[in-house]
């Protein structure tokens, strides 16, 4: 019996080995969950717009744009978000004044700026005794106005040209009818003479003036013949290059009531009307410079400008030019050896 039971005891336990190595050999391991991976946020499009890049005091008109202002970056749905109000450009704000003190970095918007008035561009006199400037127009073209490459900002002198005419009164020698004989008279003539000179130096353009070009009229042409169509307006394909043959526009320049006489005095001459041409000065060029001005007598004395031989004089005896029947070929003079 005890005999019978260790074996029973026996089977129990190998019956039970057999099953736990059934489950752990014939069971499906668990399918592993895969860890969620972390998410990056999606980067933010970013816009530039125009801040102020120093303190900027009310009242201050923006004609320096590289000292006042940069670009700073904003997120594109902010900007969206009320387009109108930012600028993308600092060259949309050239001319504008501010309506309250800005501080640096700060974004720029449309309600803190208005559009100047010209008087707010005059500039202001270095020290409280100099007379402050005043604005005056001045019509100019390709060849008087620097070929079109004038923006406000930029300084210019002013070259002029005069013809001077003075009466001048030389001996001449005629015949009189009556005697038959050579008599010296006095001849007029007119002497015409040409001088050039820099009158006006270092004037501020404060702003550039240009005709508008009509879109749809062309050029009027007589009946039975077709226009030619206007020339396209500027735009920024086009190369810099380009001009429009005879285009005239006008600058409004910053000058002192003295200047202002000058020019105005040269504009008023008629006959003939005299040339004002216009010199770009480089950037923070303020120098005055002393010109001797020119006309041909000191091209010739002062800068070696040579002057073609004149003629040689014809030698005349006394009973050559005497009256009679008979008249000899006048004698010319030897030639001088050099």
């Amino acid at each position: 019996m005890r005999r019978g039971g260790l074996l029973l005891l026996l089977g129990v336990i190998i019956a039970a080995a057999a099953a736990l190595l059934f489950f752990f050999f014939f069971q499906t391991p668990p399918t592993p969950v895969p860890e969620a991976l972390p998410q990056e946020p999606t980067p933010v499009p970013l816009r530039k717009v125009v801040a102020a890049r120093v303190d900027i005091p009310a009242n201050t008109v923006l004609t320096d744009t590289e000292t006042f202002l940069t670009l700073r970056d904003i997120p594109e749905p902010e900007y969206n978000a009320a387009p109108d109000q930012y600028f993308t450009s600092v060259n949309e704000l050239t001319t504008k004044v501010t309506l309250r003190a800005l501080n640096a970095t700060e974004i720029i918007r449309a309600r803190d700026l208005t559009e100047a008035g010209l008087s707010f561009q005059v500039p202001l006199p270095d020290s409280p005794d100099t007379p402050r400037d005043k604005v005056f127009p001045l019509e100019v073209g390709n060849l008087t106005g620097v070929a079109d490459q004038i923006r406000p900002g930029d300084a210019v002198d002013l070259v002029m040209t005069y013809e001077i005419r003075r009466l001048i009164i030389r001996p001449s020698l005629t015949l009189d009818p009556e005697t038959g004989q050579l008599v010296v008279t006095p001849l007029e003539e007119t002497l015409v003479d040409r001088v050039t000179k820099t009158m006006v130096q270092n004037v501020r353009v404060l702003r550039v003036l240009k005709p508008a070009i009509p879109q749809e009229a062309g050029t009027p042409t007589p009946a039975g013949q077709q226009g030619t169509a206007p020339p396209p307006p500027p735009s920024s394909t086009q190369t810099p290059d380009t001009f429009v043959p005879g285009a005239q526009w006008i600058l409004l320049l910053a000058m002192t009531d003295q200047e202002a006489e000058i020019v105005k005095f040269t504009l008023d001459q008629q006959d003939p009307k005299p040339q004002i041409t216009l010199v770009l000065r480089g950037r923070d060029d303020s120098a005055i410079e002393d010109t001797t001005g020119i006309t041909l007598r000191l091209l010739t004395s002062r800068y070696g400008l040579p002057l073609p031989e004149p003629l040689q004089p014809l030698a005349i005896a006394p009973e050559e030019i005497t009256p009679g029947p008979a008249r000899p070929t006048p004698t010319p003079l030897p030639v001088p050896f050099p």
